[in-house]
């Protein structure tokens, strides 16, 4: 069963690590290499004041498992042991999965597809996890838990998993668990996001040919966050996981909002349908990014900045055609709005401040009395968002596994 009563506690299967009796010898990292090839254990080694110490970890087979709840393709599943697995046949290679966790627990096999700890799940019943049998002194162990606490200073809060993981003898390391990497390929996901979001606020105000400038921006962009998936063959099963997943709901709402939008070209009533649907997928964009596991993203500033880069974009434009003061109004809000949000994310080290979105107040009152600037006000706003985007993802500040 995946949990023990023992009369009134309640026991989880997970592995312990005790820093006094390792010795920092490896064989845990080793035997977990040998078996599978891969680096799902990992021995990080710390300093200490007259010696060293190290941590033993790898998937923790967590009680609340993000990575599980994120996949897009339900290629993750948790048995009735508690045991999170990984099915390569179905994985798709989004990474969201390793966006989620906190542990750097997963990891991308040659064929594109996410591999990690599986608890030498055949070997249960007959032996122990190899990493733990291999341990010569018994800091590495598993089995029933009473009470798993991986709330150390070392390692990401345990309030994100739950991970079964419980640490005795814990160290005053002096090691944050804060890390920091830009994303690869996010050229799509920069495209997407930025081109939904200009879509819906175009559309929302029924600015000329919106039906299929809406489209053309939604399925083009699509197009190219497909990429982002290794495993291409298989990358309509993003849309599997619509229970807990943000980016099935992302995917699907979007694509479904483009042949809405396609369809109201000939049908005007069916913007009736495209509209709620786009609104779905751009909120399921912001909440994509609202990951605990990567604070830069779990921030204030990150649905300030999906929701005003339509706005900061579209209204200065849409003045253009209608001539109503409450547009600028807008998008001096949203501009505004933004500079306060990147300003407070500054002091992760977050390079733009948007100062590009200073001159963009300055030509917005331009506008007012030369409306044809606000073409000059929107091209002002589009590279304001670009930079902005593209700094959301070359500085990523996550949560992992201490590195020294």
């Amino acid at each position: 069963m995946e949990t023990l009563k023992l009369s009134d506690r309640e026991l989880r299967l997970g592995f312990t690590f005790d820093h006094d009796k390792c010795i920092v010898c490896g064989a845990c990292v080793d035997a977990c290499n040998r078996a599978y090839g891969g680096n799902w254990r990992v021995l990080p080694v710390f300093e200490l004041e007259g010696g060293k110490t190290a941590l033993s970890i790898s998937c923790n087979h967590c009680d609340n498992p993000v990575c599980m709840k994120s996949c897009p393709a339900v290629a993750i599943s948790k048995n009735e042991m508690g045991i999170v697995t990984i099915d390569s046949n179905k994985c798709i290679g989004c990474g969201y999965c390793q966006w989620a966790c906190p542990y750097e627990a997963l990891h991308f096999s040659k064929d594109g597809t996410m591999g990690k700890c599986h608890l030498c799940i055949d070997r249960l019943g007959k032996g122990m996890p190899y990493c733990v049998e291999s341990c010569p002194t018994g800091a590495l162990t598993f089995g029933w838990l009473d009470r798993p606490d991986g709330e150390v200073n070392y390692l990401a809060p345990a309030s994100i998993t739950r991970p079964r993981l419980k640490i005795v003898n814990p160290k005053e390391i002096k090691a944050s668990p804060l890390k920091e990497k830009r994303e690869e390929n996010a050229t799509g996901l920069i495209a997407f996001t930025l081109g939904s979001e200009i879509a819906l606020v175009y559309s929302l105000l029924r600015l000329p040919y919106f039906a299929l400038i809406a489209f053309v921006l939604l399925a083009g962009t699509l197009l190219l966050s497909v990429g982002h998936a290794r495993v291409t063959m298989r990358s309509m099963r993003v849309i599997l996981n619509l229970s807990t997943s943000w980016l099935s709901r992302e995917v699907l709402f979007g694509g479904l909002s483009a042949l809405a939008f396609l369809l109201s070209i000939f049908v005007g009533d069916a913007y009736y349908v495209a509209l709620p649907l786009l609104v779905l997928s751009v909120i399921s964009s912001i909440m994509i990014y609202m990951l605990k596991s990567r604070p830069s993203w779990y921030h204030p500033d990150t649905p300030m900045s999906f929701l005003g880069a339509g706005f900061t974009v579209v209204s200065p434009l849409a003045y253009v055609f209608i001539h109503s003061p409450v547009l600028l109004v807008l998008g001096a809000v949203f501009a505004v709005g933004e500079i306060i949000t990147a300003r407070s994310k500054a002091k992760m080290g977050f390079k733009d401040k948007r100062i590009l979105n200073l001159p963009y107040l300055v030509l917005e009152i331009t506008t007012f009395f030369v409306p044809l600037l606000g073409v000059l006000t929107a091209v002002v706003a589009i590279l304001s968002e670009i930079i902005h985007r593209w700094e959301f993802f070359q500085k990523v500040v996550y949560y992992g596994v201490p590195t020294v």
